[in-house]
């Protein structure tokens, strides 16, 4: 019943942007994205503050979700999600930062991960991670380039 009504809060919808996406909007934190109508949620926790997705094959998983920033500031709280995934193996190639988002991309074994952060109002961020197989970079590079696009903080906090 928990989980009935927290999806109900999650604002799940369908996009008038494109077919192939679903409006997902975080109810604790405001941010908004376009999820992948071929990914299948398979995690919804009763905070209400992340989602979990996996493709039709099981082959990519995508999460989003927000947290309140502990670091001093974005930039530092950015970094410590980066040096997380080092410590589990990442080798990070690709690093691109402004004063209110944060892009990192790696490669561990034969997997690319590839994360994005936004800032968000009252000291918090917005995540999502996409990881996937090395050999269909070419099939994911559209869908993070979207990913991207479609994550936005809401509008009280640009």
């Amino acid at each position: 019943m928990l989980l009935c009504a927290i999806t109900l809060a999650c604002t799940l919808s369908t996009s008038s942007m494109a077919a192939d996406f679903t409006s997902y909007e975080n109810s604790r934190f405001g941010f908004t994205i376009d999820l992948p109508l071929d990914f299948k949620t398979i995690l919804i926790p009763e905070t209400g503050d992340k989602i979990g997705l996996e493709s039709a094959d099981g082959s990519a998983g995508l999460s989003v979700w927000g947290n309140y920033i502990q670091e001093i500031g974005f930039k530092a709280e950015s970094g410590l999600g980066r040096d997380l995934q080092i410590e589990e193996g990442w080798k990070f190639t690709y690093e691109k930062r402004g004063p209110s988002w944060a892009s990192f991309s790696g490669i561990r074994e034969e997997r690319i991960l590839y994360m994005r952060q936004i800032a968000l109002c009252d000291d918090a961020m917005g995540n999502l991670t996409i990881e996937y197989p090395a050999s269909q970079q070419q099939r994911y590079d559209r869908l993070v380039e979207h990913l991207v696009k479609a994550l936005k903080a809401p509008s009280n906090c640009v």
